[in-house]
C-alpha cells in the first residue's frame, strides 16, 4: 500500500503540531483525501498503537499514544 505513507506522514504531522485533533479536521486539512481513506488509516495507527481515538457526542478525537 502505498498511499499509506504519505496519508500516515500528513496525520501524524498534523498530531505533532496539535497533539489533540477531531476527526473533522483530518477531513478538512486533506481535502484530496476521502473521509473513508482518513479512517482507515487512523484506524490502522490506533491498532498499531500509534494514536488513541476517543468517542465523544457526534464528534471523534484522535490524540497521539502515550510514549511507553
Amino acid at each position: 500500500m502505498t498511499t499509506n505513507r504519505p496519508i500516515t506522514d500528513r496525520i501524524m504531522a498534523m498530531l505533532k503540531e496539535s497533539p489533540e485533533c477531531d476527526f473533522d479536521r483530518f477531513v478538512t486539512q486533506c481535502p484530496e483525501l476521502t473521509w473513508n481513506d482518513l479512517f482507515q488509516e487512523v484506524g490502522r495507527l490506533s491498532r498499531a498503537g500509534q494514536v488513541t481515538i476517543t468517542r465523544g457526542v457526534g464528534v471523534f478525537t484522535v490524540k497521539l499514544a502515550p510514549v511507553k
